[in-house]
Formats: structure tokens, C-alpha cells, sequence
């Protein structure tokens, strides 16, 4: 900063004070300001915005000390740097000053070299904490448009999520009315019924982003039920008939016929074993084995829902990082698949969690294929609250 552009306000109530600083500062190229009085110095100090301020503590009417507190008092004030002028030397007064906000002290008589060295460290220091505001007002701007794009960005993906259903629902409908009408050919036939299940596929990917949305939201209210997890995990793995079918999967279930009947959200649930059935089988191949098992864990009093495929299994430091869709991008790269998208696992976590559950993979003891689980707590406080829980439309 150049001295032309440095202001430097000298507030004391003696005029040959005033006129002795005034022409040490001048003739370094600095601008000068002048108040006789602490009032006037405050009422300078609304039109101006000096780079330092020289301040007399002994002054009627209001002491440098008072006028300090009051200039350090203003946000829009407390940064510019005070230079308390004074002849007290003891150090009560200096505690004073300190007290009061003052950046500095000098001595009467004034040292010009040493009012020199401190008024430029000062404007220095001034300098910086300008430089500092600005970066900061710049940063608090960028991160304001920031914000704006990310909600026009979510606004406008939501917005094409919900538009996908229109045309995907008219194309379900019409391969059904195909499926209704044909009887003869068989070969057209499965080719609709493929097509319909990929439209089921579409939609409940679509389904998962909405809700992924709203739970990172916390606008998705859970719809509890008592459910019993062994017929539910049966009805879900009949929908998958067709596709163990197709790979001649065998899938052996593991079903205790005593398992209690839990609260839960049926259709998010019912969507977590179906996801995790889904990429069970895509995972495993062709004339493979798929188990489902339901267990009781007491240390944890949660039921403990199991889907374990015969894949190439999972190596362990991708455990945690699969169910996270931010690192899906960067499991893919690596080589690593986990699905037909990244956000089913993802989905499932969030499911899960919100159930009061936990979510996680680990490794077959000989090495071929993956095991995830997820656990529902049996009699959290959390699932005697469904009574309490409104059902929000899910769409």
C-alpha cells in the first residue's frame, strides 16, 4: 500500500500535539485526519474510514481509553489498528489501554523514528486484515453461488427423476396390455416379460434416488408396521424367480420360523433384501448358490438379515467404502463392481440406518463370494414410535 492512499486520523485536544505529529506523518507522505475530542473523532469517523488512528489518553470529556473501547466496539471499526499516545508510564495505564483494545503504545515526547516504525507496522498489519476481509467477503461469495447452483442442480435432477415416471409408467402399462392380450406366442412373450422387469428395474432405481434424496433431506417419514421377517423375505425372494431361473442360481433360505415380528417400514425394507438379493445375483454365476439367513443376535437384541452369493468375493479395504455412492466413481476405476448402479448399496445404508440398523459386508470363510448383512433392532425405543409416525407419499 503507498502512503498516498494511507489516512491516519490523530485525535488529541492540545493543537501543538496535533500540529508536532501532523508534520512528522506528512512529510512521510501519509494523509491526515485531525479531532480535538473524543466526540468528534467518533463522529469523523462515520464519514471516514482511516487506515490507523493516534489517540491521546488524557483528553476532557472522553479519555482515549473510553473512545477506544467505543471504536473497538463496532464491527465495522474494531480492525483498524489504534495507537495509543500518552505520557502516563505506569503500567496501570498501560493495562488500561490494553483493556480498552489499543494495538500499540508510544511515549511522550514523541520519537519521530519511533512513531515512525510503529505507524508503518501498523498500516502493515492494516494492510493485511484488509487483504484478509476481502478474501474472506470473495470466499462467502463464491460460496453463496455455490449453495444457489447445488440447489438448482438438485432441483432440476429431482425434477428429471420425477419426469422419468410419466413415460416409464405408459411404458409398463403397454408391455402389460401386450402380456394381457398375447397367448399363443411364447417367444414374444418372454421377450415383454424381460421388458417389463427391466421397467420394474428402471423404476425402483428411480424410486431409491428419490428417497436417498428425501433421507439425506430428513424428509422421509418411515411408515412402521410389525412385519414378520421370515415372510418377508420369502415374498421378496419369490419376485426373483425369473432371474435365478435365467442362471440356474440355486437359492437356499435360512428361515427360523420363530423369528419375532419386528416394526419396520415394509416397502424400504422389502427394497433393501431385494437389493441385496439383485446384486447377490449379478454377482454370482451361472449354476451358483445364493443363501438368505435370518438370525437372532442377542448382544445386539436385532434380528440379522444375510445374503450371501458365490462370486469372486470382495477384498477387505473395499468394505467400508462400497456402501458410500461418493466413492462409486472411484471403486469402478479400480475395478471393482457393485451392481447395476452405485446407489443401491448406498440406498441400503441409508435405509437401514434410519431404522436405528447397521449395514455391512465381510468375506465367506473359503474365500468365494461376499456375505451382507444388515441388523433391525428388535425393541428399540425407536419402533415403538411408528404409532406416532405419519406415512409420507413416497414419489
Amino acid at each position: 500500500m503507498e502512503k498516498k492512499d494511507t489516512h491516519i486520523l490523530i485525535v488529541d485536544d492540545e493543537p501543538v500535539n496535533i500540529k508536532i505529529l501532523n508534520g512528522m506523518l506528512s512529510a512521510e507522505g501519509y494523509n491526515i485526519l485531525k479531532a480535538d475530542s473524543g466526540p468528534n473523532a467518533l463522529e469523523l469517523l462515520e464519514k471516514h474510514n482511516p487506515d490507523i488512528i493516534l489517540l491521546d489518553v488524557m483528553m476532557p470529556e472522553m479519555d482515549g481509553f473510553e473512545v477506544c473501547r467505543r471504536i473497538k466496539a463496532r464491527k465495522d471499526m474494531r480492525l483498524i489498528p489504534v495507537l495509543m499516545v500518552t505520557a502516563l508510564q505506569d503500567k496501570i495505564h498501560r493495562q488500561q489501554a490494553l483493556e480498552a483494545g489499543a494495538d500499540d503504545f508510544l511515549s511522550k515526547p514523541i520519537d519521530r523514528t519511533e512513531l515512525i516504525i510503529r505507524v508503518k507496522s501498523l498500516v502493515r498489519i492494516k494492510q493485511y486484515s484488509d487483504e484478509l476481509v476481502e478474501s474472506n467477503r470473495i470466499l462467502e461469495e463464491q460460496k453463496k453461488q455455490l449453495k444457489k447452483l447445488e440447489k438448482a442442480k438438485e432441483a432440476l435432477t429431482h425434477m428429471i427423476v420425477h419426469d422419468l415416471r410419466s413415460p416409464l409408467t405408459s411404458l409398463s402399462m403397454n408391455i402389460d396390455l401386450c402380456l394381457m392380450k398375447l397367448e399363443q406366442d411364447l417367444g414374444i412373450k418372454r421377450y415383454l416379460e424381460n421388458a417389463s422387469y427391466q421397467c420394474t428395474c428402471l423404476d425402483s432405481m428411480i424410486q431409491g434416488l428419490l428417497d436417498i434424496y428425501k433421507m439425506e433431506k430428513g424428509k422421509l417419514t418411515l411408515n412402521k408396521q410389525r412385519i414378520g421377517p421370515e415372510q418377508l423375505v420369502r415374498d421378496v425372494a419369490d419376485r426373483f424367480s425369473p432371474q435365478l431361473e435365467s442362471k440356474k442360481i440355486h437359492l437356499d433360505l435360512e428361515l427360523p420360523s420363530d423369528c419375532p415380528a419386528i416394526h419396520m417400514d415394509l416397502e424400504l425394507i422389502s427394497r433393501v433384501i431385494g437389493n441385496l438379493l439383485d446384486n447377490a445375483i449379478r454377482h454370482t454365476p451361472e449354476g451358483g448358490n445364493i443363501k438368505i439367513g435370518l438370525s437372532i443376535d442377542n448382544e445386539l437384541k436385532s434380528i440379522v438379515f444375510s445374503v450371501a452369493d458365490s462370486g469372486r468375493g470382495l477384498h477387505e479395504k473395499y468394505h467400508q467404502r462400497i456402501f458410500d455412492r461418493f466413492e462409486q466413481i472411484n471403486l469402478k476405476k479400480e475395478g471393482v463392481t457393485t451392481g447395476s448402479v452405485g446407489l443401491g448399496l448406498n440406498f441400503c445404508k441409508m435405509a437401514v440406518e434410519l431404522h436405528g440398523g447397521k449395514i455391512w459386508v465381510s468375506n465367506k470363510t473359503n474365500d468365494t463370494g461376499c456375505i451382507f448383512s444388515f441388523s433391525l433392532p428388535l425393541n428399540s425405543q425407536q419402533n415403538h414410535q411408528d404409532t406416532e409416525e405419519r406415512h409420507q407419499t413416497r414419489g
